[in-house]
């Protein structure tokens, strides 16, 4: 069962419920933003779904409802900023716009923040600088969910890593891929809705036998992409976002307090190249991968990020969201503990 709300209607809804955690119009704006862009791109797990636990973490002073954002270390291409334990999307979203202003001036900018917290869906901050003509890569640390290949003790998280290139006329190429084959996001709303998962999904229990019991499942071992390869990049990204930021990394990082690091990096393609022959190979990489020859019964290839960015399309145009009862209950209990108004849905 879902039900279809406007979109208009659901962002004076999230601007409302901010605002009684204590958030500012215009950083509540942000954080909103993005999550309205993960609903609309299909990322659904990333979006309003967090809401309710985003605003019970500023009620509870895990996470700061008006952090101080402040510069710790820079240079003429890098920053180091303190997130001062503010929202994810809110502090990730300000260390893109101070990296992107690197790279417009130095044609390379790179970036860590420390003392963050969950960023939502991490598509979002590369396409903040791919549509303003700018290669860009992000990533982030998460709470430890993956152990080091072989063992069941969770060392790293499932930390994504989100890519955007920017083309002439078109919307940008964008890749944004955790380490797990599906988002966890997806096992908890199994859980929410008492459903099962897939076993090929492949999670494991406490003994490494696979389980289709979401609950099992986010207690058991949660596998990585690529078995070692996985845990590898987790470690990687750990060090890129974590250490590298002066945040808390490994076991360590945790849901509350600002225990989370970003790493951004922006680079203008006519530092290493002619732009405009940069554009024009792009298009011919995407010309090709178009034109790949399709195996009987599939419709051919997209590129990354193209099945996303028609989903926002539609929904943009629709202007109108579609969410399960799951999400729409967790929605309705918070507007009716906060005293803000939830929006008719259809």
């Amino acid at each position: 069962m879902t039900e279809t709300f406007a979109i208009d209607e659901l962002r004076a809804f999230g601007l409302a419920a901010y605002a009684h955690a204590g958030m500012k119009p215009n950083d509540a704006a942000v954080v909103v933003d993005a999550h309205l862009e993960a609903d609309c791109r299909g990322v659904d797990t990333h979006g309003f779904q967090r809401l309710p636990w985003y605003v019970d973490r500023l009620l509870a002073g895990d996470n700061n409802p008006r952090p101080d954002i402040t510069v710790v270390r820079e240079s003429p291409a890098s920053v180091t900023l303190d997130g001062d334990a503010g929202l994810g999307q809110l502090v990730c979203t300000r260390l893109t716009e101070a990296v992107t202003e690197k790279a417009r001036g130095a044609g390379l900018g790179l970036g860590v923040v420390r003392r963050s917290n969950d960023w939502g869906c991490g598509a979002h901050y590369p396409l903040l600088a791919a549509r303003q003509g700018f290669v860009a890569f992000a990533t982030t640390t998460s709470i430890p969910m993956l152990a080091p290949y072989g063992t069941r003790t969770r060392m790293t998280g499932n930390n994504p890593m989100a890519f955007a290139i920017p083309r002439r006329d078109d919307p940008p190429i964008v890749l944004d891929m955790a380490l797990t084959p599906v988002a966890l996001g997806k096992v908890w709303r199994a859980a929410a809705e008492g459903r099962p998962i897939p076993e090929e999904w492949g999670f494991l229990d406490r003994d490494g036998r696979p389980t289709t019991d979401p609950k099992v499942a986010m207690g058991g071992v949660i596998p990585a992409i690529g078995a070692y390869k996985g845990t590898g990049l987790s470690l990687t990204m750990n060090v890129l976002a974590g250490v590298l930021s002066g945040s808390a990394h490994s076991a360590a990082v945790a849901n509350e307090g600002g225990k989370r690091g970003q790493f951004v990096l922006v680079v203008d393609p006519g530092l290493l190249t002619d732009r405009d022959t940069f554009l024009d190979e792009v298009e011919d990489m995407a010309r090709q991968v178009h034109a790949a020859e399709p195996w009987p019964g599939s419709d051919g290839a997209l590129l990354p990020g193209e099945p996303e960015q028609r989903r926002e399309d539609e929904s943009r145009a629709r202007g109108r969201l579609t969410y399960p009862a799951s999400v729409v209950a967790a929605l309705r209990d918070l507007a009716t503990t906060i005293g803000v108004a939830f929006p008719p849905g259809a």
